[in-house]
């Protein structure tokens, strides 16, 4: 075999391995994106807590029966 398609060769697989080294290490340093169940633990109120009841919004414009006392 020539001397100049062994060096091609020995090239190609250098840079072949290199890379798959590279996307290795790469990957291993990654952190994990985080699933859908973490992501609402960390989103949720802390302690429990619940929050307060919101009114409706909704106001009438004339007093009901028991408000005319």
């Amino acid at each position: 075999m020539n001397s100049a398609a062994i060096f091609l060769l020995v090239a190609a697989l250098a840079a072949v391995s290199g890379s798959v080294v590279i996307y290795v290490i790469n990957q291993a340093r990654r952190p994990r994106p985080p699933d859908f169940q973490e992501q609402l633990r960390a989103i949720a109120p802390l302690g429990g807590e619940r929050t307060a009841e919101q009114p409706s919004g909704i106001v009438p414009l004339e007093p009901g029966a028991d408000e005319e006392r």
